[in-house]
């Protein structure tokens, strides 16, 4: 199968019962779904379980990525988000950090060689993290990618590399304190929102904040991932580790969402009508906002030029 290679059905191989649940689900179950985010857990223990080399595990792992990328694609998903590789990584042995990046290597140079096939499905991929710490050649794959396909919104992964939550509201916070110093802005215009919108354009592309976390392996922990913009999506835990992800594991947690997406939209109005009801209308604040936004997606423009 070639990398991220959506015009072709053919790429991932569908049962008959298959594709027939997957044309239900696309067509009656996902027009409110735009964007999952997960944290693909379990490469290790299920190498270990199955007695491989904890490397197969990874490598696996990666595949599987591409596979759910297509899965996402043919059900009219939008947007997904991987938890590829956290800070918190760092603390593992430097064997398997430099398995992990000789993977993300691969993967990477995988993509490059595809990118005609990108450009003719307008693919958009973001790797998002303090990318300063990626061994040099996957940083200039990486600014590669991200340059040549950042237009695009017909299909978005975004990879998180050398990611936490913690980290990216540092450089959000940073962002904030440099455009009050150029008066792009002022303290009195910081809140809940504008932080939430400045993540939205350092982490998607398509404007929409993740419906679903999921996380694999059946632990029940958020690990640093997209904690802000996951705050009013719906958190489903897997008992699957990321290798054995099916196409049915998918669709389970579609179903899932389905059945309880009225209930989140709901929550949320009541939440943003809560937030916004101490808000007045200015226009001059609301110009300011629009400035800074506008700086802030330039500034992230510019990076891509390096």
């Amino acid at each position: 199968m070639s990398v991220l290679e959506f015009n072709n059905s053919n790429n991932v191989h569908y049962s008959w019962l298959q594709r027939f649940a997957g044309n239900i689900i696309r067509y009656g179950c996902t027009s409110r779904l735009q964007h999952i985010a997960i944290v693909m857990d379990g490469n290790r223990r299920f190498a270990r379980d199955l007695k491989l080399e904890r490397a197969r595990g990874h490598t696996l792992g990666a595949d599987k990525l591409f596979d759910v990328c297509q899965w996402c694609h043919d059900l009219g998903i939008k947007e997904l988000s991987v938890y590829a590789f956290s800070l918190e990584n760092l603390k593992r042995s430097q064997d398997e950090i430099d398995t992990l990046m000789n993977i993300a290597r691969l993967k990477l140079n995988e993509i490059v060689k595809s990118l005609d096939k990108i450009h003719e499905q307008q693919i958009c991929i973001r790797v998002i993290g303090n990318l300063d710490l990626l061994p040099d050649d996957i940083q200039q794959s990486s600014y590669r990618l991200m340059k040549e396909t950042d237009h695009y919104k017909n299909f978005v992964l975004n990879v998180c590399l050398y990611y936490t939550s913690r980290n990216e509201i540092t450089s959000i916070i940073k962002n904030l304190a440099q455009a009050c110093e150029k008066d792009l802005i002022r303290i009195d215009d910081i809140d809940d929102d504008l932080i939430i919108e400045s993540l939205i354009v350092s982490t998607s592309q398509t404007g929409h904040l993740p419906d679903i976390f999921l996380r694999t392996s059946g632990e029940l922990r958020l690990s640093d991932f997209m904690l802000l913009q996951c705050r009013f999506s719906m958190w489903i835990f897997a008992d699957v580790y990321w290798p054995a992800f099916s196409v049915w594991h998918l669709y389970w947690v579609i179903l899932q969402f389905e059945m309880k997406s009225k209930t989140l939209t709901d929550i949320q109005k009541q939440c943003k009508n809560i937030l916004q009801q101490d808000k007045t209308t200015d226009e001059k604040r609301n110009e300011r906002i629009h400035t800074y936004l506008n700086w802030l997606e330039q500034q992230r423009i510019e990076r891509l030029k390096l």
